[in-house]
C-alpha cells in the first residue's frame, strides 16, 4: 500500500517541487519505503511507497511509453488479477519491465481508456497523467477501500490519499461551515459520501471515476450494486458463496512479504484464517483484548461474550502462531489525538484509537494484515437487518440517535428540526438509487435499502478507520469479504433466504454464510452470535475522558463552545450519562465514545485551526 498526492495548474508552469514534497511529508508513514517526485508542465505528483509487491522494481510515480505517448501513474491499493489482465495485455502486444500491479494497471489504461476500471478486481485509487493529452484520469475502488480527496482552489486542482496532504498545499484554507457541523453533528462520525467535515474539500465516491483537463473536471460512475432477479436455489447460493469468498482469500494472498492474520473469534475472521491457514505455512495470527478485560467486562445485547474464549478456540484448532496485543486503557486514551489526525476528522473515538494501537503491534513484524471486515455489511450480520424497531427505524438504523445529535448542537446554530431534516434528505438520496423488483414485497424491499444504506454509510465508515488507522502505522490490511463479486452476488439473494427464515421462526446472522463453512470451522466459532469489534469497559478510561472533557469545557477559549451546546454535555457528565436515552452511534458508541468523540470534535478545531463561515 501506498499514499499520493499532487496537483494541477493549466495556467502555470510548475517548475518548483517544494510544494508537492511537503504535501507528501505529510503522508510518510503511508508508504516510508520510498519517496518520489514527478513534475511536467502544469502537473505535480509525489508518491510514498510501502513495498509489498516487486519490491525493487515497483517504484512510483511509475511510466510507460505507448502509442507515442508517456502515461505517468501514482497508485494506492492492490490489483487481485493481476496475472489474467497481464496474460490478455501480453497477447496484445504489450510489454512489462517488472512483476508490480502498478505497470498493469497503467498498460490497461493504455488499452481500454477509462474503461480499464471494469478489469480490475481489487482496491485501489489512483491518478495517471496523459502527456499528449494533458489531462488526469482518477479512480477509485467499486467499495471505496482506499481514499482519494481532491479539491479545486481558483485555477488548482489539489488530490490526495489523505486531507492531511491537501492541507498543506498554500492555497487551500481549511473552512467549516453550517453544512460541516450538519455532516459532524448530524451524521457524524459518518458523514454523506463524496463529502467530508471540510468545506470544498470533498472525495471521489466509490465506483466512481473522474477526468480533468483544461475544459473541467468530470465526474462519472462507473460501478453500483445493481437490483437483479436472482432464482439461484439455498444449495447454488451456499455453493457459490463458498467459492467466492474462498477465491477472494486465496487472491489476496499474493505478496512478496509476509502475511498475517487479524483473528477475533467471530465468524468472519475465523473463515479467513482458516482459508489463510490452508494455503501457507506457519501462519500468525493477531487478537486485540484490554488489560483487566476479565473483570472489566459487561455482557449485553450486543456483545454477549468476551472474544478471547473464541480465538482459543480457534487458536488451538488451526495450530497458528497466535499472539494477543493487550491495550492498556491509558493508552488508549492518549491515541485519541493520534486516530483523529490519522483520520483527519473525528471518528469512533477509542474504536479508531485501539485499532490505531492493534496496528501498531503488528505493524512491528508485519506489513499485511488479513481482516474479516464487510461482511457483516451484505451477508446480514447486523441487528437493524431483522429487528423490529430497527427495521422501522426512519432514520439511520444503525444511529438511533437524532435527539441526542439535536441536544448537542449550539442552539442558536441552527432552526428547530434542521439536524432532522438533513438526516432524513441524505437517506432519501441515498435510497433513490435503489431499485426494487416487481416480484419483492415490503419485507424484500425494505432488507434492500437498509441493505443498500448500510453499504453505502456505515461500512463506508468502517473501512475509513481501517485504512486510516493501519497506514498510520505502514500496514496493509486487506478485507477479502470486500470483493465485488460477493458484494453483486449476495446483493440480489432474497433476504428471507439470507436470515435463514425458511428453517426457523427466528433470523440467523449470516445464516448462507455460515452454512457455506460448516464444517471447517469449530461450531462454537460457527453459530456464536455476532459480537462487534471490543471495546473498553474499564472505568479507568471513563474517568480519563470526563475529566479531560470537563477540563476542555472549563477553558472558555475552548473552541467547541462555538458548536456545541454546553450545558447538555455539562449535564451528561454531571449524570455520568444516566440521561443518555440514545446512543450516538449504535452500539459502538456509547456514553464513554460520545464524551470522547466531542474531545475529538475540540482537538480538530484547536490542531486544524478550520475558518468557521456559521
Amino acid at each position: 500500500m501506498c499514499g499520493f498526492c499532487g496537483y494541477v495548474n493549466y495556467n502555470e508552469n510548475i517548475t518548483d517541487d517544494k510544494i508537492v514534497k511537503k504535501m507528501n511529508d505529510k503522508i510518510y508513514k503511508r508508504g516510508p519505503n520510498e519517496q518520489n517526485v514527478f513534475i511536467d508542465k502544469n502537473t505535480a505528483f509525489a508518491h510514498s511507497r510501502l513495498s509489498i509487491i516487486d519490491v525493487k522494481y515497483g517504484s512510483q510515480p511509475m511510466q510507460m511509453e505507448a502509442k507515442n505517448n508517456i502515461y505517468t501513474i501514482i497508485y494506492n491499493g492492490e490489483l487481485y488479477n493481476t496475472s489474467e489482465i497481464r496474460t490478455d495485455l501480453l497477447n496484445k502486444g504489450y510489454h512489462f519491465q517488472n512483476s508490480s500491479d502498478t505497470e498493469v494497471i497503467l498498460a490497461s489504461f493504455i488499452e481500454y481508456g477509462k474503461k480499464c476500471v471494469n478489469f480490475l478486481n481489487g482496491i485501489f485509487s489512483f491518478v495517471i497523467y496523459d502527456k499528449k493529452e494533458n489531462l488526469l484520469f482518477l479512480a477509485r475502488d467499486r467499495l471505496g477501500i482506499k481514499p482519494l480527496f481532491y479539491t479545486q482552489i481558483d485555477d488548482t486542482f489539489i488530490f490526495g490519499s489523505e486531507i492531511k496532504a491537501i492541507l498543506e498545499h498554500p492555497k487551500v484554507v481549511p473552512i467549516v461551515n453550517k453544512e460541516s457541523i450538519l455532516e459532524l453533528i448530524g451524521l457524524g462520525p459518518a458523514h454523506t459520501p463524496g463529502k467530508t467535515f471540510f468545506k470544498n474539500i470533498l472525495e471521489l465516491k466509490p465506483g466512481f471515476m473522474a477526468t480533468l483537463n483544461q475544459n473541467g473536471f468530470v465526474i462519472e460512475k462507473y460501478w453500483d450494486l445493481e437490483t437483479k432477479e436472482c432464482h439461484d436455489t439455498e444449495t447454488e447460493a451456499i455453493e457459490k458463496i463458498h467459492f467466492l469468498v474462498t477465491d477472494s482469500c486465496k487472491r489476496q494472498l499474493v505478496s512478496d512479504v509476509g502475511i498475517c492474520s487479524m483473528l477475533s473469534g467471530g465468524i468472519d475472521s475465523s473463515i479467513l484464517t482458516k482459508i489463510a491457514n490452508d494455503h501457507m505455512d506457519h501462519l500468525t495470527t493477531f487478537s486485540i483484548d484490554y488489560l483487566n478485560n476479565d473483570t472489566d467486562f459487561v455482557s449485553n445485547s450486543y456483545q454477549m461474550t468476551k472474544d478471547s474464549d473464541f480465538v482459543k478456540i480457534m487458536r488451538d484448532y488451526l495450530k497458528t502462531n497466535h499472539k494477543t496485543v493487550k491495550i492498556d486503557n491509558t493508552e488508549l486514551f492518549e491515541l485519541l489525538d493520534d486516530s483523529l489526525i490519522a483520520r483527519d476528522m473525528p471518528g469512533m473515538a477509542d474504536i479508531d484509537s485501539s485499532m490505531l494501537a492493534f496496528c501498531k503491534e503488528i505493524s512491528k513484524e508485519y506489513k499485511v494484515c488479513l481482516s474479516g471486515e464487510c461482511s457483516d455489511e451484505i451477508f446480514g450480520g447486523y441487528p437493524w437487518f431483522y429487528r423490529k424497531h430497527l427495521v422501522e427505524h426512519n432514520g439511520f438504523p444503525w444511529a438511533l440517535s437524532e435527539n441526542l445529535r439535536t441536544d448537542l448542537i449550539k442552539k442558536d446554530l441552527f432552526e428547530k428540526g434542521d439536524i432532522q431534516e438533513y438526516i432524513d434528505h441524505s437517506i432519501k438520496n441515498t435510497l433513490s438509487h435503489v431499485k426494487h423488483l416487481e416480484s419483492s414485497d415490503s419485507y424484500e424491499n425494505r432488507f434492500k435499502d437498509i441493505n443498500y444504506l448500510t453499504i453505502k454509510w456505515f461500512m463506508n465508515t468502517l473501512v475509513e478507520r481501517t485504512d486510516r488507522m493501519s497506514m498510520q502505522t505502514s500496514l496493509e490490511v486487506r478485507v477479502p469479504f470486500a470483493d465485488h463479486r460477493i458484494f453483486e452476488y449476495v446483493y440480489n439473494l432474497p433476504a428471507q433466504m439470507k436470515l435463514g427464515l425458511n428453517h426457523s421462526n427466528e433470523p440467523v446472522e449470516k445464516y448462507l454464510l455460515r452454512k457455506a463453512f460448516e464444517g471447517e470451522i469449530p461450531n462454537e466459532i460457527l453459530y456464536r452470535k455476532k459480537s462487534p469489534f471490543p471495546k473498553t469497559y474499564s472505568p479507568t478510561y471513563l474517568n480519563l475522558v470526563e475529566t479531560r472533557l470537563k477540563n476542555i469545557l472549563a477553558n472558555k477559549n475552548s473552541r467547541i463552545h462555538e458548536i456545541l451546546n454546553i450545558d447538555y454535555v455539562s449535564t451528561l457528565i454531571h449524570t455520568h450519562g444516566s440521561n443518555l436515552k440514545e446512543n450516538l452511534f449504535g452500539q459502538l458508541m456509547t456514553y464513554p465514545q460520545t464524551l470522547a468523540y466531542i474531545i475529538q470534535i475540540n482537538t480538530w478545531l484547536e490542531k486544524y485551526q478550520p475558518k468557521l463561515e456559521i
